[in-house]
């Protein structure tokens, strides 16, 4: 079969224009960060290649020079954005500074030596073929939730982008076998046959870490208590349950301390609901901002709050309570009205679940409640 490299350049741009199309459509009006750059990464491609295209109807020369440097540098700012994508979804990436110095120095170096066809081939295709490579790397060992299978398919298509790029580059500068873009040279024909596969395959890589994501978030407000940003009840039974399950099995010490605000109707009543909505946030901050980083943190309902001290005995968890109460006048001071808390402290014994762990401290909760308030009851 012959394939004709014209039919397979207006293939290309096609398929890729379309594809930017269809991104846009899907991702949406206002994506997240990580998803935008990805979907200006396909747009930017896109135009690349029509200026790529249209610089061949003026061969050697300054139009051809102006629209073929703009395509390189969109091809390298191409890369650059799908590399932001994947800092935005995975965290920090190795790499990051010499992407985007790539992203500089491709379409600069092309456009000065654009009179010499071997040096400008060579230099941009060996410097796009370093920021694909980069870009591969950038998809391993992710630092937050997000570790789906899109991101081993979007390494392995840059790096196949990468050695055809750069073997496109080899042959341009060092032998006379590429003398032109459209040259019908069998790895020139290969690499357009395959650069209409991997941005498809790319893409669909990229929709994948946008639906990860998207899952992430929704599950994330599905465990989140949106007046003070602890978890709700469901998170808490979520996380808090392998917490205990853990410490039963290495018999770690363990302790939950359960509070609940003092006439918090009273408050509302008085002082209005939105004075009761800014004493549980105030609360829920105060909870958050002195826990330890594994103690697990909840509103569970209304105005009681439960905090799980993995580690922590009694007397450890008696020590947290005053703490915390020792900042309320200060918190009453910001509020314009007194406020405190009653709690309730009990410690994991052997075996134990969470809802019985719940059960008893609730119990002592109770007891600080109708033993005259503001105070802390261990069982």
């Amino acid at each position: 079969m012959n394939l004709d490299i014209n039919t397979l350049l207006a293939v290309t741009v096609a398929n890729i224009i379309v594809l930017a199309l269809v991104s846009a459509a899907v991702i949406g009006a206002r994506p997240g960060p990580a998803a935008n750059a990805a979907r200006w990464s396909v747009a930017v491609h896109a135009l690349s290649w029509v200026c790529m295209i249209t610089s061949n109807f003026w061969p050697e020369t300054l139009t051809d020079r102006v629209l073929s440097t703009l395509s390189v540098g969109g091809f390298a700012a191409t890369h650059w954005l799908l590399f932001r994508a994947l800092v935005h979804w995975l965290g920090p990436r190795r790499g990051e500074k010499t992407v985007t110095l790539l992203a500089w120095l491709t379409p600069i170096g092309y456009g000065l030596m654009f009179s010499h066809y071997g040096w400008r081939v060579g230099w941009s295709n060996f410097l796009l073929a370093a920021q694909l490579l980069l870009l591969a790397l950038a998809c391993f060992a992710p630092r937050t939730a997000l570790r789906g299978n899109w991101r081993l398919v979007i390494a392995l298509g840059t790096v196949s982008m990468a050695v055809l790029t750069f073997g496109r580059g080899f042959l341009g500068a060092f032998t006379d076998l590429y003398p032109s873009f459209l040259t019908p040279h069998p790895w020139n024909v290969a690499a357009m046959l395959t650069t209409n596969l991997l941005p498809l395959m790319i893409n669909y890589a990229v929709l994948g870490g946008w639906h990860e994501e998207a899952e992430i978030a929704l599950h994330q407000q599905a465990v989140t208590d949106a007046m003070t940003g602890l978890f709700n009840r469901r998170g808490w039974i979520e996380v808090g349950q392998p917490l205990i399950a853990n410490a039963n099995r290495i018999d770690q010490p363990m302790a939950l301390l359960m509070f609940d605000i003092d006439f918090f109707k009273k408050i509302n009543d008085t002082h209005g609901h939105e004075a009761g909505d800014r004493a549980l946030q105030a609360v829920g901050r105060l909870i958050l901002e002195h826990r330890r980083a594994n103690d697990l943190a909840a509103r569970i309902g209304g105005e009681e709050f439960a905090l799980l001290l993995p580690g922590s005995t009694a007397e450890s968890a008696q020590a947290i309570d005053q703490h915390l109460r020792e900042r309320l006048p200060g918190i009453g001071e910001q509020l314009g009205f007194p406020i405190d808390f009653s709690s309730g402290l009990a410690t994991r014994r052997p075996g134990e679940t969470l809802e019985s762990l719940m059960i008893r401290a609730d119990a002592a909760l109770y007891g600080a409640k109708t033993g005259g308030r503001g105070r802390l009851v261990c069982v």
